[in-house]
């Protein structure tokens, strides 16, 4: 057989099997980094009183809060999510800035008031947004959504005494959860592998994959499955 007109070495086979793969790689990672960053969605900076205000992107710009991250200790000691809005001159009452603001953005991070949605009071920051609002955010108050463990540890706190059941109690407001937000509907879910499983079922791909992970309770890789969901836009 004359040079050439064979068939082709091995290890050139294999140089051109590992390329393949390398290239098929890159532009998986390329594709998820596009995804993750297309799923941040920028609000125009203000208060939003109403979610059909915070979907249609109109805010309130005549109030000018801040934001503030709480401590530790304010959360144990008082319960709530990690954010807070404060009025510097004074404008804007307590009221007003802890309970009727339904979100804040300000220009590049968005914030929900968590008390919309019976998640304990204050704020949480949007950490991915597009079909979905995605945060985490502290116990919810509506029992319905509250795991068979998550009742057996509220209930445990309450069976002690004042200390001992104080000491439970600021342990139990640390805890975050995560969450989403359907922007059609509005509706808020507590996410778990079923959830995620509805989530993705309409995207056959994404819904394989998750179901390959061997951690699908890991929150980490929850959060990415929904970047990449609200990455697609669909």
């Amino acid at each position: 057989m004359e040079p050439g007109t064979g068939n082709k070495e091995p290890k050139t086979i294999n140089r051109q099997l590992t390329t393949k793969m390398k290239t098929t790689t890159l532009l998986f990672f390329l594709l998820s980094i596009t995804l993750v960053a297309s799923s941040q969605v920028t609000y125009p900076k203000g208060c939003y009183f109403n979610f059909e205000d915070l979907v249609n992107k109109t805010p309130v710009t005549t109030y000018h809060p801040a934001i503030e991250k709480r401590s530790k200790t304010d959360i144990a000691m008082n319960g709530g999510n990690d954010y807070k809005l404060d009025s510097p001159d004074n404008t804007i009452k307590r009221k007003v800035l802890k309970k009727e603001i339904f979100a804040y953005s300000s220009g590049d991070t968005l914030y929900i008031n968590c008390s919309k949605y019976r998640l304990q009071n204050w704020y949480a920051n949007v950490i991915s947004d597009g079909k979905y609002f995605v945060f985490m955010a502290g116990i919810p108050m509506d029992p319905a959504m509250q795991s068979k463990k998550l009742k057996e540890d509220i209930q445990m706190s309450m069976q002690f005494g004042a200390v001992a059941g104080a000491f439970a109690g600021a342990e139990l407001a640390k805890l975050r959860f995560l969450y989403i937000v359907d922007k059609e509907t509005n509706e808020v879910k507590m996410v778990d592998p079923e959830v995620m499983n509805n989530v993705l079922k309409d995207y056959p791909d994404l819904y394989t994959k998750y179901n390959t992970e061997t951690k699908k309770d890991d929150r980490e890789v929850q959060i990415e499955f929904l970047k990449q969901v609200n990455g697609l836009g669909l």
